[in-house]
This record gives C-alpha cells, sequence and structure tokens, in this order.
C-alpha cells in the first residue's frame, strides 16, 4: 500500500471494547447487504457521480470522502477519471483500513483519516476540488448541516462542487410521518435482512435519522455559499435524493 497513508487522530492500537468491534462488524455486514442488493441506489448513484466528475474535471482532480467507509462507491466513482488524489474521512477504525485494503492498488494517491468529519472539516487547510458525502449528513442537526457545507464550500475554491445523497422528508412531512413511510418501504423492499438485522438498521433510524425537506437541502447549500444547488437524482422509492451544489 505505498500509495496509501493513514492518519489517526483518535487512539489507536487493538481494539480493547471488544464490544464495540463486534457492533461495527455487525453493522458493516448489514450495510454491505444492503449494498449488494442495491436498495440503496448504490449503482446508480455511483454512475451519476462517475459522470459529474469526468465532465467536470478534465484535468487532474484531488477528491473528498466525507464519511468514506470502505470507499467503495467513490472508488467505483472515480474509476477512469482523472483523480490524482483522493483523502477520506471516517470515525470508524475498522472502515478506514477497509479502505486502505480497498484502494490498495489504485494509481492515485490516498490519505484516510480516522477522525470524526464534522472536526476534521472546522480545522481543514486543504483544497478539494470535489466533495462527496453519502447517507451522513443527515444524522447531523440543521444549524450543523449548515456548518458543514459552509466549511465545504471554504475549500472547494471557484470551481469545486459538492454532492451529498441523503434521506429526505416529502414537502410538509413531519419526522413522525417520514418515519411511517421509511417502516412501509424498508419492511417490505429490505428483504436481504433478518428479522433482527432489519430491527437493529429500524432502531438507528428512528434514533439518528433527521433528513430534510428537498427545498430545505437546496436552501442550505445557498446559504452556505454555493450559487447554484440542484437535485440530480430521486431513488425509486423516494427515500433518498442526490443533491450537487456549484459556486
Amino acid at each position: 500500500m505505498v500509495n496509501v497513508h493513514i492518519h489517526h487522530f483518535v487512539s489507536t492500537g487493538d481494539v480493547v471494547d471488544a464490544e464495540a468491534l463486534r457492533v461495527f462488524q455487525s453493522q458493516w455486514a448489514i450495510y454491505q447487504k444492503l449494498v449488494d442488493s442495491d436498495v440503496l441506489s448504490h449503482g446508480e448513484v455511483s454512475r451519476i457521480l462517475h459522470a459529474t466528475l469526468t465532465e467536470r474535471f478534465p484535468a487532474p482532480f484531488c477528491f473528498l470522502d466525507i464519511a468514506c467507509g470502505d470507499a467503495s462507491l467513490a472508488k467505483a466513482a472515480l474509476s477512469g477519471t482523472r483523480v490524482r488524489h483522493y483523502h477520506g474521512i471516517d470515525l470508524a477504525g475498522p472502515a478506514i483500513e477497509l479502505a486502505a485494503a480497498n484502494l490498495a492498488s489504485e494509481p492515485y494517491a490516498v490519505d484516510l483519516d480516522h477522525r470524526d468529519f464534522v472536526a476534521a472539516m472546522a480545522d481543514r487547510p486543504e483544497h478539494a476540488d470535489a466533495v462527496w458525502c453519502g447517507l451522513s449528513l443527515h444524522h447531523l442537526p440543521t444549524a450543523d448541516k449548515l456548518r458543514l457545507m459552509e466549511e465545504v464550500r471554504g475549500v472547494t475554491g471557484d470551481r469545486g462542487i459538492f454532492l451529498i445523497y441523503e434521506p429526505t422528508f416529502h414537502e410538509g412531512e413531519d419526522r413522525n410521518d417520514y418515519l411511517d413511510r421509511t417502516w412501509s418501504i424498508i419492511s417490505k423492499r429490505w428483504t436481504s435482512l433478518t428479522p433482527a438485522e432489519l430491527e437493529q438498521v429500524w432502531q438507528h433510524i428512528q434514533t439518528s435519522d433527521l433528513p430534510e425537506p428537498a427545498n430545505t437541502w437546496l436552501d442550505l447549500g445557498r446559504r452556505a455559499g454555493f450559487s447554484h444547488s440542484r437535485q440530480l437524482f430521486t431513488d425509486p422509492t423516494d427515500l433518498y435524493r442526490l443533491f450537487r451544489y456549484d459556486p
């Protein structure tokens, strides 16, 4: 892994909390099932991201992956583009190790930060041409979403772009309505999961999901300093939407 450099900003070494590792491995296995069955539309999102990067950056560019996980979606999207440097950030140490292995043979330089992405963006001085965040920004309250998007705007410069893929309220929908709609969809469609796995995901959604209506996602980008905000894709269930922000 000559081209891969891992930077630890939190405690390193052997995992002393075996339960924490077990929970990560269990959750990651569930997530991989969802990715493999494509119920999150990762395949189409990756294709759109690839097309966007290819069209926007005919010259070499730097790519920042916020909450990168194992970097599998970004790896697929970046294949065949002019990317010269990939920078991923994730708080989960095992995810960073998976990303390192996943990107080890890629032709571009790779830096991976084992760090909370909110803290990382708050003091990031480096420029990024393209910034990506998938299924993570919705965990933040609205004010913190705006703050992070302002920080992204600060590193993207005159031609940089920001793309997000996040759960989205219907217009006029409140969080209880969203949760009812989500359960009606995932209980029928996420058939690759066992009942116990589905319950684990559902508990996470109930405690952690803080979506925004589409108009709010777009407005947050404009308030953060992006001149143009637009929606690129809605998944077939209308739970998730892909947004793009330009300077």
